[in-house]
């Protein structure tokens, strides 16, 4: 009787170890491709971290060269820019260094949906801290000076810029065409 309970109890003993074996080989699996995706979408995550600042590292030494030497013109901010929301239209022209001192050409005006009148011109200067410099005159021919943070999507070929006004609030403006 001893002998048949044995053969009894290595056959169940047979019958679950595969099952288990089976079921664990799944587990593992899962767990094994959960893991492979959490890699990849963790490199993924690096790899266009690291590739948005170091362009835009590269786009800042470019322009930092390039106005240490001073050649002529800088014109990647040249053109006319629309915020639609706003209503207002800002045309700046090319930046250019006459002995210490970088500007370009700065106007703005709001269209007939605009919630203010406001327009001026004068010119404008950006610095090495994404501000924007602006001084001139309004329509009334009141001196305006003021420095407002900028933000582009693109800083060799910005087709989209952020302004951040006086009251704290961003206007997105779009590069529409050059004068």
């Amino acid at each position: 009787m001893k002998e048949g309970v044995r053969k009894k109890v290595s056959i169940l003993m047979k019958g679950n170890g595969r099952t288990q074996g089976k079921g664990f080989s799944c587990v593992m699996a899962i767990l094994v491709a959960a893991l492979f995706i959490l890699t990849a979408k963790t490199a993924y995550d690096y790899w266009n971290y690291w590739d948005g600042p170091v362009k835009g590292a590269l786009a800042d030494a470019t322009a930092e060269a390039y106005f240490a030497e001073g050649p002529g013109p800088f014109c990647t901010f040249e053109g006319v820019w629309h915020d639609w929301e706003r209503d207002e239209t800002i045309t700046l022209g090319c930046l250019e260094v006459k002995g210490n001192i970088r500007e370009g050409n700065y106007s703005s005006a709001m269209g007939p949906r605009a919630t203010s009148n406001f327009s001026m011109t004068g010119t404008y200067d950006i610095d090495g801290d994404s501000c924007m410099r602006i001084s001139g005159k309004d329509r009334e021919g009141k001196d305006v000076k003021f420095t407002t943070p900028i933000s582009v999507e693109n800083k060799e070929h910005p087709t989209q810029m952020v302004i951040v006004d006086e009251e704290g609030q961003k206007g997105l403006y779009v590069w529409k065409r050059k004068e």
